[in-house]
């Protein structure tokens, strides 16, 4: 017992040695006056060329479920790409919650410039759908402001998703991978529900003919304001795509797929893929195709 206690008496009079030590110059004993301030948690902000993979496999489920979407690696297997971030400002960003696609038209008409840019052509000319993403709600309470402007690869008119490991940089241009062309139509020219693509050297009996916006600012509801707003445009855009004549078309019908729903025609988007439709197959474009027979 009596070690111990020497022990201990002369780790307290080591102590207090240390204590009375000289201490040097410029040093004044208080350990945490010195540290720098940890920065504030911020919400980590999506980056142009960032790529997105679901376990959806139609581009109506990730609109419907945005949150399921994850980040992956880009040579990893994904549906989707980043082609610019921005930022809400003003009374968008004031407010307490994330806009709704139907309050982000001017997000949108930047997304659409520059997925143009990015892809060589307007999105809408290529087996794509662009989706605008504000932040969750998570997010925006976390002091997030960002929109994100993706582009998604599509196998089908219908939205079924194509996952893929490469970029969609410039797959727009002059015979770009993902430029709509000629299809096989799923269902009679008078229901049909979906396009699967096809070569245009190959049997088909559709071809893309361009885009046609409608100048009817009401989002039509039903089939009748739906032919309103689209018939009369792809009907001449079909003349215009085949140079030919009402004769030479007598036996050509057409149909059109809109591109949004009832939010995105708030944000601004009225347009519509527009097809040449054929009663038979052929395996060649009608592209120009003038006063030849159909």
């Amino acid at each position: 017992m009596v070690r111990l206690r020497m022990v201990a008496v002369l780790a307290l009079v080591l102590a207090a040695a240390a204590g009375c030590a000289k201490v040097p110059k410029g040093v004044d004993r208080d350990l945490v006056d010195e540290w720098t301030m940890m920065a504030e948690a911020k919400v980590p902000e999506p980056k142009v060329g960032d790529c997105w993979t679901s376990a959806a496999s139609d581009i109506y489920d990730v609109m419907d479920a945005p949150a399921a979407v994850t980040q992956t690696p880009c040579d990893y297997s994904h549906f989707a790409e980043t082609v610019h971030v921005g930022q809400f400002t003003g009374p968008q960003a004031d407010a307490d919650r994330a806009p709704l696609l139907a309050d982000m038209a001017e997000q949108y008409k930047t997304c659409n410039a520059e997925a143009a840019k990015f892809l060589g052509a307007p999105w809408a000319n290529g087996r794509l759908r662009m989706l605008v993403f504000p932040p969750s709600n998570s997010q925006w309470h976390g002091g997030a402001r960002f929109f994100r402007c993706d582009l998604a690869a599509l196998r089908t008119e219908a939205g079924v998703l194509d996952p893929r490991k490469e970029t969609l940089k410039d797959t727009l241009q002059p015979g770009g991978t993902m430029l709509l062309g000629c299809s096989v139509r799923v269902g009679a020219i008078e229901s049909w529900d979906d396009l699967t693509p096809a070569a245009c050297t190959a049997p088909h009996d559709v071809e893309f003919a361009g885009v046609v916006t409608s100048a009817i600012g009401t989002y039509p509801v039903d089939g009748k304001a739906m032919e309103a707003a689209f018939d009369d445009a792809c009907w001449d855009r079909i003349r215009a795509f085949t140079g030919s004549s009402n004769s030479t078309l007598s036996k050509v019908s057409y149909g059109y797929w809109g591109l949004s729903g009832q939010d995105g025609w708030k944000a601004g988007d009225h347009d519509a893929r527009c097809y040449v439709m054929l009663s038979k197959k052929i395996s060649r474009s009608l592209k120009n195709n003038g006063s030849a027979a159909i």
